[in-house]
């Protein structure tokens, strides 16, 4: 049986990197990609049949970044799963936590643990990964460096866990999205995303989100996003409960979009939830 391909950001020991796993299992043929966009770049060309990307975070927000490519994309969300966060600080072998005076990762990362990284007075450096900023901590072979990322990151780079749990709050939850280009209608599919924007004039959002309680479906997520090359204007990103199939949601998105200047299906999918 043919490998599933899947492409992700960062490198081995990311927290993308688990995640792809526990999705998808061990049997599968992974790429990595330097950037999110390369990753929808890949999908897009039919490279793999499906990318990994961070979401949102239950404790710093939305990856911004996905959302707007999300917009430009022709791939689509096809499924998503969560895994809880624990961060730890990453130090080469011999390094103690005193040593420490500067500390590498995610900007998301450094985020979730400024507490942290305040409460020792150390001096954040925002990389693109947290593996990757293991793999430099390693790389740089300095006691006064180290990285904030995943026990596997540290395991991998061959760093000692000088601190663990070292997030602001506990349940930090990351969920992140599988997207691909060929999505199959299924039934127990329970989750719709959607992006659209409103016309600029009082009640707007109102009427949009009046929709769905008049279809009896329900909201899930409201995000609100600039809107790109129009100043002061903005999107709105939301996930509601449904099936593309039913008829509540095809007459829901039907008024919406004839409603809205711009209006997007971003994918319909099946929720994924833990219990931390």
């Amino acid at each position: 049986m043919k490998k599933l391909k899947i492409a992700y950001q960062g490198v081995p020991g990311s927290y993308s990197y688990q995640a792809m796993h526990e999705h998808f299992g061990e049997n599968i043929e992974s790429i990595n990609k330097p950037l999110f966009g390369d990753v929808f770049e890949t999908v897009e060309n039919g490279d793999v049949d499906f990318g990994i990307i961070p979401f949102e975070n239950s404790t710093t927000g939305g990856v911004y970044e996905v959302f707007d490519l999300l917009v430009s994309s022709t791939a689509l969300i096809v499924g998503e799963r969560c895994i809880e966060v624990k961060h730890n600080l990453l130090g080469i072998k011999g390094s103690s936590i005193d040593d420490i005076k500067t500390v590498y990762s995610h900007q998301q990362a450094l985020d979730q643990c400024s507490r942290f990284i305040r409460g020792r007075g150390l001096s954040p450096i925002p990389t693109t990964n947290t593996a990757i900023s293991a793999k430099l901590v390693k790389d740089k072979q300095d006691k006064s460096c180290a990285a904030i990322g995943s026990e596997m990151a540290g395991k991998l780079y061959d760093l000692e866990v000088l601190a663990t749990g070292i997030n602001n709050y506990f349940n930090n939850i990351t969920k992140f999205i599988i997207i691909g280009t060929n999505p199959v209608m299924s039934d127990d599919k329970d989750k719709i995303s959607l992006y659209f924007t409103t016309p600029h004039k009082p009640g707007a959002l109102y009427s949009s989100l009046g929709i769905f309680a008049k279809n009896d479906i329900n909201l899930l997520k409201l995000i609100s996003r600039p809107t790109r090359n129009t100043p002061w204007a903005y999107s709105y990103f939301v996930d509601v409960e449904g099936n593309l199939g039913a008829k509540n949601v095809t007459a829901a998105l039907k008024e919406l979009e004839d409603l809205c200047p711009k209006f997007k299906i971003l994918g319909n999918y099946k929720a994924h939830n833990i219990d931390v």
